[in-house]
């Protein structure tokens, strides 16, 4: 019996209670006595819940998002769906409560969120859409940030937290998936040892950690617990340590993925980057790099996939464009998708933001 992975989702092996097999540590089966996966861990079988399921397997995802962003001077509300299993995008329409470029976002499990919807300038207003029904989703004050920002970059906690970074402070702001509530972040920490309150923030996000910075430095927080106290600030490429820099430039926007690396800009700013910066997440490590599979790139729009991701848009050949671009995790390869792949609805969008659920 074999694991087989489709647009609909995993289907793991199934077995009954009396016919599992002695597997390998960590072979995921599914009983279909109990109607549950487990997990052989060396000496028994295991139910798994989602809290327990491994990083990879708690959620499965199967459409990717992309909302917001800016042509010519112009911002959107509109938010186009990504089906990952056959590379065939959607309009939704104009879902978002409002215009937003030069931002980023955050979602939980049901539901996508931007900051700093004032257009292309600087605010506190978060628009907001819901994933599951494909509609507008009701604005909430407690959405919104406690401070004016504008070009910022989120690092995130799965679907737990949103830590807010850059917009032109030195600190954060939390956003709490649960209750869907902003909060400015307690531990008094500044990202970077000089002080540095640089806008344009890149990220990348792992299950334990998450790296950032912008032109001037980079940043590691560490996602300890909840509890917004707790969590751990170091550096990265910053003035405050050696190492090589994060990012070349905070709009060179990051891949994230689930399979312990990210992936970053390794040279340009608003656009001409032609390769990836390579970060691991274990040994906090730059691997090097690897060419992108489209060149003279920045400002791009990213989701997040279970084995691949999507570019949907970003600035090059000094435009705002709709290009498509595939990234497979695994292989540090992708190409450029065709027409069926690209955003509808607008002419062109970079600096928007990009979302994902199971």
């Amino acid at each position: 019996m074999a694991t087989t992975v489709t647009g609909d989702g995993i289907s793991f092996p199934s077995y009954t209670t009396a016919t599992r097999p002695t597997g390998a540590t960590g072979l995921v089966i599914y009983n279909s006595e109990s109607k549950i996966l487990e997990q052989y861990d060396g000496t028994q079988w295991v139910p798994l819940s989602r809290n327990h399921a491994p990083f990879l397997y708690r959620q499965i995802i199967a459409s990717g998002y992309v909302a917001g962003g800016y042509k010519s001077s112009s911002p959107w509300r509109n938010v186009n769906k990504m089906n990952t299993a056959t590379d065939v995008m959607a309009n939704l329409g104009d879902l978002l409560q409002g215009t937003v470029a030069y931002t980023s976002g955050f979602c939980n499990r049901d539901n996508g969120f931007m900051w700093g919807a004032t257009g292309m300038g600087t605010g506190t207003y978060t628009v907001s859409f819901n994933m599951r029904s494909d509609t507008t989703l009701t604005a909430a004050t407690a959405h919104n940030t406690t401070r004016a920002m504008a070009d910022t970059g989120t690092a995130f906690k799965e679907h737990e937290l949103g830590f807010i970074c850059g917009g032109g402070s030195a600190t954060m702001d939390i956003f709490n998936g649960a209750t869907q509530t902003m909060q400015a972040a307690s531990h008094g920490k500044a990202l970077y040892g000089n002080g540095d309150t640089d806008s344009a923030h890149s990220t990348v996000s792992d299950e334990f950690k998450s790296f950032g910075g912008c032109s001037t430095g980079g940043f590691r927080l560490g996602h300890n617990t909840a509890t917004v106290s707790s969590l751990t600030v170091g550096f990265i490429g910053a003035a405050a340590s050696p190492g090589p820099a994060f990012t070349s430039n905070g709009q060179q926007k990051g891949i994230n993925s689930k399979i312990g690396r990210g992936w970053v800009g390794n040279e340009g700013t608003y656009q001409s980057g032609y390769n990836y910066r390579r970060w691991q997440f274990s040994t906090e490590t730059n691997l090097g790099t690897v060419v992108r599979p489209i060149g003279n790139m920045g400002e791009e729009n990213f989701d997040m996939g279970q084995d691949h991701n999507y570019m949907h848009g970003a600035y090059g050949n000094s435009v705002q464009h709709n290009r498509s671009q595939k990234w497979n995790y695994h292989t540090e390869t992708g190409s450029e998708l065709g027409t069926t792949a690209q955003r509808i609805g607008v002419p062109g969008g970079s600096s928007g933001h990009g979302f994902w659920r199971d």
